[in-house]
């Protein structure tokens, strides 16, 4: 059986911000902008109260307004990727299985990946500028806890069964996702609980290529 759609996770499985715990490209952006200590305790008060994500998203987009979104991307740029991650995706290219990413993290980010990768699709958090600037607001299209209805949705957007479907994350807010689809993936795992719920992991995509070879899958 070979797959249909690959989806990936962003912040730590495509990307590795190794300043941040979490691997998050909002730990990232709130950095380049002067706010590292401010989002830290922001992260440290909200990311075990996903009912109140939105609140968080909410004070996160406001701290942009105003600022010049080409000098922010400069900062962040290059991308951190994940050996093996721009290889495994022309790999895929090649045998004609369709590429995605599901993120909570910032389309900023998520953009200039979709681009370099080639990816068909991507959903990730929306912030809203105007004339090169922040406004200060944005659209949260991926909840930090419901990851798994964003998968349904591309799932349905693409009309393709879950049995050719792999996904992977790295992280607890990923499970959702995992139970999506019939092939569920680790990359550097950064959390206990996910260990269980793949079907395999691994450390860069060099071996996850390897893996889906070998089982062709791809």
């Amino acid at each position: 059986m070979t797959l249909d759609i690959v989806l990936f996770d962003m912040d730590g499985t495509i990307v590795q911000y190794q300043n941040s715990p979490y691997q998050s490209s909002w730990d990232a952006l709130g950095e380049v902008i002067g706010k590292k200590e401010e989002w830290d305790r922001l992260l440290q008060y909200y990311v075990h109260r996903p009912h109140q994500y939105q609140d968080w998203f909410e004070a996160n987009c406001r701290d942009l307004h105003g600022l010049r979104v080409e000098e922010v991307l400069r900062k962040l740029l290059p991308i951190p990727y994940t050996p093996g991650f721009l290889e495994l995706c022309t790999r895929l290219q090649e045998k004609k299985i369709k590429t995605g990413m599901v993120s909570n993290g910032i389309d900023l980010i998520a953009r200039e990946i979709q681009q370099e990768a080639g990816l068909d699709m991507v959903l990730a958090n929306e912030l809203h500028t105007a004339e090169g600037y922040f406004t200060g607001t944005g659209t949260m299209h991926v909840h930090i806890a419901e990851k798994g209805t964003a998968v349904r949705r591309v799932l349905r957007q693409q009309e393709v069964s879950r049995e050719r479907v792999a996904y992977f994350g790295d992280h607890f807010n990923d499970i959702p996702a995992w139970q999506e689809v019939a092939l569920p993936f680790g990359m550097n795992l950064k959390d206990e609980r996910c260990y269980a719920r793949v079907k395999a992991h691994f450390s860069d995509f060099q071996q996850a290529r390897e893996y889906l070879e070998r089982e062709e899958l791809i």
